[in-house]
């Protein structure tokens, strides 16, 4: 693969709370996963970071998560599908509205923290985040991991799907990633993460923690924008990645 997206989540902050550094890692990234307001973001700071993509020529998608500002979104909750889809549908429509009332075109959504999970453990609950995302625009495009329950529905539904993978986050043997709570669970050296990111372009493969070797298919290259370091680290990964003549392109030209 010559070609790969980057993506990073942005518009994490929240009210006179601010997480990250969008206005510099947004210059570096393709495709930008803009929160919702239900995990973090608000109505102000969303249309901020719209401008920010826009500016950028970055790619926008809506980030929706679950309505749990004080566990940032990563707690499991009791949801029905239903509730679900009403979350889902709720959180794209607001970030469809300022893209409208903005002049940017809308490209993707991708399911923040645990609502990946949860989809996996409870296949109905998949089943409505596509629906969700259909119902609304089904010319959006649903970025997931590659052969998981939600990554399968979607497609099934429709959808165009594109496949991601983490450059900055350990991966265990089985293909999920490591815990936080491990020493070298997130991958801070610049170095080693464009090795990784190179690695799987060249072969579809990571070395997971214990080094082994597992097989990912993706299309897009998530960077936390909130671990400490991450706008520097992005920069250094961007500028290893046009050394090599690999262009960052926003994933919808890619699936």
């Amino acid at each position: 693969m010559n070609k790969v997206d980057l993506n990073s989540d942005m518009g994490e902050s929240f009210g006179r709370y601010k997480l990250g550094n969008d206005e510099e890692i947004m210059r570096h990234i393709s495709s930008a996963n803009i929160a919702c307001g239900f995990h973090a973001g608000d109505p102000h700071i969303l249309k901020y970071t719209i401008k920010l993509a826009k500016e950028s020529g970055t790619a926008v998608g809506a980030h929706p998560g679950l309505p749990d500002l004080l566990g940032f979104g990563r707690r499991a909750m009791d949801t029905t599908p239903e509730e679900l889809y009403d979350y889902f549908v709720y959180q794209i429509g607001a970030v469809q509205a300022f893209c409208t009332v903005m002049g940017v075109p809308m490209q993707h959504v991708k399911g923040h923290g645990i609502v990946e999970m949860m989809s996996t453990e409870r296949p109905e609950l998949a089943e409505a985040i596509a629906s969700a995302v259909k119902d609304v625009n089904p010319d959006l495009l649903y970025m997931t991991i590659a052969g998981t329950t939600l990554y399968e529905t979607c497609k099934k539904t429709g959808l165009r799907v594109a496949g991601e993978a983490y450059g900055d986050r350990a991966y265990n043997d089985d293909g999920t990633l490591v815990s936080r709570k491990l020493p070298g669970s997130v991958i801070a050296d610049p170095e080693v993460v464009a090795a990784r990111i190179i690695q799987l372009l060249d072969t579809g493969t990571v070395t997971t923690y214990k080094g082994g070797t597992i097989k990912i298919a993706a299309q897009s290259i998530c960077m936390h924008g909130d671990t400490p370091g991450a706008a520097n680290l992005i920069r250094i990964v961007r500028e290893k990645l046009d050394e090599r003549g690999i262009s960052v392109v926003p994933v919808g030209t890619l699936v």
